[in-house]
């Protein structure tokens, strides 16, 4: 299935938290590993993150999209 991330018309996304001066980087590698980046604030909030990641994976590897509205 992974190999054909690439190819769907919209890629998942990746949840990340980052600081400023470490968000484009971070951005770009999630690009470069083939996901769309969704900013999730600062690492303010990296623990809040790991928590609820902890939650959407319990059933085993997903595929997630987030968007806005």
């Amino acid at each position: 299935m992974y190999d054909q991330v690439g190819s769907q018309s919209t890629l998942p996304g990746s949840v990340f938290a980052a600081d400023d001066d470490a968000r484009e980087v971070t951005e770009q590698l999630i690009r470069d590993a083939g996901f769309d980046p969704i900013y999730g604030g600062g690492l303010d909030n990296a623990r809040a993150l790991e928590d609820f990641l902890g939650v959407l994976f319990v059933g085993g590897p997903v595929f997630y999209r987030f968007w806005k509205p």
